[in-house]
């Protein structure tokens, strides 16, 4: 493994950004990115979103952070008390798409970079199942795992509609308009990250539905790769882990609207596991309520839940 430390943004915590080369697994050498921040002499957690995160977990003078009101000062991953390592998934690279095994190789191989022995995981999402794959293939380094709206395999009704999302993008990249069918498979997403409940409540009329989608999709369509999407996806569909081998303390939490990984799935890998616990909690939001319910989730990560 070959490691790199790039020139940081600038920010009022110590950060770092890393590139290495790893061998993964499945027996491809690949290129991860991650950024670690925060107080230089605090525990370590790698914190993992879903696919549209990245290494950029806090603000800083390049752009905000994808976790509001969780990663940052006042937030439960404190960066003035904590180190946090977040990496940038591995995407098109990974032939025919990235497992989350390969994911987790990425993970440990930043964790080596950074001079991180021991850490705790926390992971929302696809970056929950990743951190689920990492105490699985490392449990003699994860003090705890976090795990947000994650289960060990995917629900098939998700499975369904991200399925539907990926011919939609296959369909324009055949037609040369790849970014338009990203925008519209990004509208569809939204619909099942949310809840009827919450659309009713925010919305009078089709015009205000339709432009928050539309702008919704523009944003991830000029931020991602069609193909870079494809992979991923992919990558969500294929998970299977055996949480039951998975013997350090994992923490989940579970929406009860969350239409995309219902809490039965949750609750069902946590029967799997010896010391495993499960919190659920209401919110309007659906699936996104990890990024929404900043309050219930800064309760769950502090352990006040």
């Amino acid at each position: 493994m070959s490691a790199a430390v790039l020139k940081p943004p600038l920010a009022p915590w110590p950060v770092e950004d890393l590139v290495c080369g790893y061998g993964a697994r499945s027996g491809g050498w690949y290129e991860a990115t991650g950024r670690l921040a925060g107080a230089a002499e605090g525990p370590a957690a790698i914190v993992l979103g879903g696919i549209s995160a990245g290494r950029r977990l806090l603000d800083d003078a390049d752009g905000p952070g994808w976790w509001p009101g969780v990663a940052g000062p006042g937030g439960a991953l404190n960066p003035r008390t904590g180190r946090f390592l977040s990496l940038d998934f591995l995407g098109e690279a990974a032939r025919p798409f990235p497992s989350v095994e390969d994911q987790a190789d990425a993970a440990l191989a930043l964790a080596d970079a950074a001079g991180l022995d021991r850490f705790t995981l926390v992971g929302a999402s696809y970056g929950g199942m990743t951190a689920l794959a990492i105490a699985a293939a490392a449990p003699e380094r994860v003090i705890r795992a976090d795990i947000l709206c994650a289960a060990a395999r995917p629900h098939p009704m998700a499975t369904a509609w991200r399925a539907i999302q990926r011919e939609i993008v296959h369909l324009g990249l055949e037609t040369g308009r790849g970014a338009e069918a990203l925008d519209l498979a990004r509208r569809l997403a939204m619909t099942t990250y949310r809840t009827p409940e919450e659309f009713a409540a925010r919305f009078d009329g089709p015009e205000a539905v339709q432009s928050y989608l539309a702008a919704r999709g523009g944003a991830w369509a000029r931020e991602t790769r069609p193909e870079r999407f494809l992979v991923l996806s992919q990558s969500m569909d294929a998970v299977d882990i055996a949480v039951e081998a998975i013997a350090v303390p994992v923490r989940f939490l579970a929406i009860n609207s969350d239409r995309l990984v219902p809490p039965e799935d949750v609750e069902a890998a946590a029967a799997r596991m010896p010391r495993a616990s499960i919190t659920r909690i209401d919110s309007l939001y659906g699936h996104d309520g990890f990024l929404k319910e900043t309050e219930a989730v800064n309760a769950f990560l502090r352990g006040d839940a």
